[in-house]
C-alpha cells in the first residue's frame, strides 16, 4: 500500500515534533479557518460529524462548539493530543483504512488527506465510509487535485528532507470515482484564494458529495 509510505512520514513527524502546526508541511499553509468556515455551511447544533485524518485538530477545534458531536480519527496520539478535550469530541487513534464506526453520521469530512492514498486505496476508503453516512448526509473532501492530469510525488523531498508520497489525482477523476460508488449531487468548490495553491499543476478544491 502506498499509504504506508505516508504513514511512515507522519509517524516520524509525530515522534519528533510537538507543535500544533506541525501537520502543515509548508510555511504559512494553515488555511484551516477557511476550511472550518466551509464546513460550517453544512452543519447545525444537532449535526454529528466523522472527521477522518483529524491531525492536530486545526479544523475540529474551530467547529466542535457548533455541532452535537465529532468523532475525530487520527492514528498518531502525539498529534491528537492537541485536539480540544470536550464532552462532544471522541478521539479514535486508528488509521482510516482500519477504522469502521458503528453508527452513521450527518457529515463525513476528509481534509488534506486523500492525496496520501493511491487510487485503489481512495476507492476503498470512499466505499468503506459510504454506509457510514445517513441518507442525505454529505461527504466533504478538501484536497489538492491535479489540474490537467494526475500528479505523482514518490521519492525524496528536498523540502521535507524525507521520503514522501502523494498522488494528486485529477479533479474529474475523483468526481467520477465518487459517482461510480453511488454518491450523488457531487459538486466541486474552489474555496481558497488563488495564491493558496503553490504549484501550477495542482489546485486546492473541496468536493461535496451526498448519499
Amino acid at each position: 500500500m502506498e499509504n504506508r509510505k505516508a504513514l511512515d512520514f507522519f509517524r516520524k513527524m509525530a515522534a519528533t515534533n510537538n507543535e500544533e502546526n506541525s501537520v502543515k508541511l509548508a510555511n504559512n499553509s494553515d488555511f484551516t479557518t477557511l476550511d472550518a468556515e466551509f464546513i460550517l455551511k453544512y452543519v447545525n447544533s444537532s449535526t454529528h460529524i466523522l472527521d477522518l485524518g483529524a491531525g492536530t485538530g486545526l479544523v475540529v477545534n474551530k467547529i466542535y462548539d457548533k455541532v452535537e458531536h465529532i468523532v475525530a480519527v487520527e492514528p498518531f496520539a502525539n498529534f491528537a493530543k492537541h485536539i480540544v478535550q470536550s464532552n462532544n469530541i471522541t478521539i479514535v487513534n486508528e488509521t482510516i483504512l482500519n477504522f469502521l464506526p458503528s453508527k452513521q453520521f450527518d457529515i463525513i469530512t476528509i481534509f488534506a488527506v486523500m492525496h496520501y492514498f493511491n487510487e485503489k486505496e481512495a476507492i476503498e476508503i470512499y466505499e468503506r465510509y459510504y454506509p457510514c453516512l445517513k441518507y442525505g448526509g454529505k461527504l466533504i473532501i478538501k484536497n489538492q487535485f491535479g489540474v490537467s492530469h494526475d500528479v505523482l510525488v514518490d521519492g525524496y523531498s528536498e523540502e521535507q528532507k524525507s521520503d514522501y508520497f502523494a498522488q494528486y489525482r485529477h479533479l474529474q477523476k475523483e468526481i467520477e470515482i465518487l459517482d461510480k460508488i453511488g454518491y450523488k449531487n457531487i459538486e466541486p468548490f474552489d474555496i481558497y484564494p488563488p495564491e493558496c495553491s503553490r504549484w501550477n499543476n495542482t489546485h486546492f478544491y473541496a468536493i461535496v458529495a451526498e448519499k
